[in-house]
């Protein structure tokens, strides 16, 4: 956006916006603002930054100071809060669509970043490992991908039994009730029936499953923790995962370290990207991974591979479980006994400013393409407007959605499902 001396004189109300903010004088402001390239439109777009500017300065002061977010420079400040009134009337637009959507916006600690600016700041889309390189891995992993051992049986329960066969775990006696476990068909019916006017549900996906899963709740979740900027979600979505794995062997819960993973796993790329997968197969040379308070995490690549740290016990991968690709039922049934770890495009500018309900944006993965590894913890259904979900926490703090967790959609047009959640799902088995 560009000023020239014509608009001086709308600009002079910055002073009150710097005295607000206190990032800068009025002079430098006008200095910078009157400096920058001619522009026919300069009039006008001062005028309606002059007003924005002004309509929203106590709302970009409040965000600024709930993420104690500060800029050393006043060029970086009004830029940013450009981002910010561009991306708060992106909020505002989708919260106001008729009829409402199946999910909220809100601002969070991204809210000064363009999409472009977060996805480079997390590794995604462009930024990520590679497509090239994403799909040479995924080839590798589908070409060695257990098969199922009875392909007359209903997939989901064949997959749920293969699952549970493997990890030597009886759920339902110790987790949930007679109840839950004994789902009916009648049940499945009558849920269907209730909801069938809903675009956003389906047939019953959990066929003689438990209604809902939340691990979360179960216990075999630590509390969400933040990657920074690093590309290191594989790591979070693979301690997680084996922390989970970890709990139900023990019932203890302890935080492992993502640090000891990203320093000493030569397969990935610490802070540049990886597969769970190929995690897990690095653990299974292994004698399991440190906890957090003893290796912290450090957000870096630099840091070099220690061996002074205990390792914790039964945290060693022996084999994981790979889902096939696309199968809903299948992932279902892996997250009944276990969170497990999945894949999933998470670069668009809807996704970046989730805050609440069920995320079923379907331009969202609708290709295939994968970005990001997250942790599925739980399914269920939302009580009010009866839409299907996985729950999965996800690694950007607690600030941003609910509570760092998010719902996705379990209903989707898509072969890999919303947001491509089921184009790579794997789940690890430990001693």
């Amino acid at each position: 956006m560009y000023f020239n001396k014509k608009s001086l004189l709308t600009i002079l109300s910055f002073s009150a916006y710097c005295a607000a903010i206190g990032s800068a004088s009025a002079d430098e402001v006008v200095t910078l603002l009157t400096t920058s390239p001619n522009n026919s439109d300069d009039l006008n777009l001062s005028a309606s930054y002059r007003e924005k500017v002004l309509h929203f300065r106590d709302e970009f002061v409040a965000w600024k100071k709930k993420h104690s977010i500060s800029y050393s420079a006043v060029e970086t400040e009004i830029k940013k809060m450009m981002t910010w009134i561009d991306n708060h009337e992106f909020i505002e637009k989708h919260n106001s669509q008729e009829p409402a959507a199946s999910y909220t916006l809100g601002h969070n600690h991204f809210s000064d970043m363009t999409n472009d600016e977060f996805q480079k700041y997390h590794s995604l889309g462009k930024y990520s490992l590679g497509k090239e390189v994403m799909e040479k891995r995924i080839a590798e992993y589908k070409a060695m991908k257990k098969l199922r051992e009875d392909e007359d049986e209903h997939p989901a329960q064949a997959e749920f039994r293969y699952l549970r066969d493997l990890s030597e775990v009886t759920f339902f006696d110790d987790l949930f009730s007679d109840d839950d476990a004994a789902a009916t068909d009648d049940q499945a019916t009558t849920d269907d029936d209730a909801s069938s006017t809903d675009d956003w549900t389906d047939d019953n996906d959990n066929d003689g499953l438990p209604d809902e899963i939340d691990w979360v709740t179960g216990g075999a979740v630590t509390p969400v923790k933040n990657q920074g900027r690093c590309g290191s979600c594989w790591a979070f979505s693979s301690t997680g995962a084996i922390e989970g794995a970890h709990f139900k062997a023990t019932g203890e819960l302890v935080s492992l370290s993502e640090q000891n993973l990203m320093d000493c796993d030569p397969i990935d790329h610490a802070c540049e990207g990886g597969l769970m997968e190929d995690a897990f197969k690095f653990e299974e040379s292994q004698n399991g991974l440190c906890t957090e308070d003893e290796y912290p995490y450090m957000a870096t690549d630099d840091s070099e591979c220690r061996t002074d740290c205990d390792k914790v016990p039964h945290t060693q991968v022996k084999d994981y479980i790979d889902i096939t690709e696309g199968d809903k039922h299948g992932l279902i049934a892996s997250v009944v006994m276990q969170p497990t770890s999945v894949a999933m495009d998470a670069g668009s500018l809807s996704f970046q400013f989730y805050s609440s309900g069920v995320f079923s944006d379907q331009s969202c993965g609708a290709d295939g393409s994968i970005d990001h590894g997250v942790l599925a913890v739980g399914y269920g259904v939302d009580d009010e407007s009866g839409h299907r979900y996985f729950k999965i926490k996800n690694s950007w703090g607690d600030s941003w959605g609910e509570g760092g967790y998010f719902r996705l959609s379990r209903h989707s047009p898509n072969e890999y499902g919303t947001c491509a959640v089921l184009a790579y799902m794997t789940a690890p088995i430990v001693v």
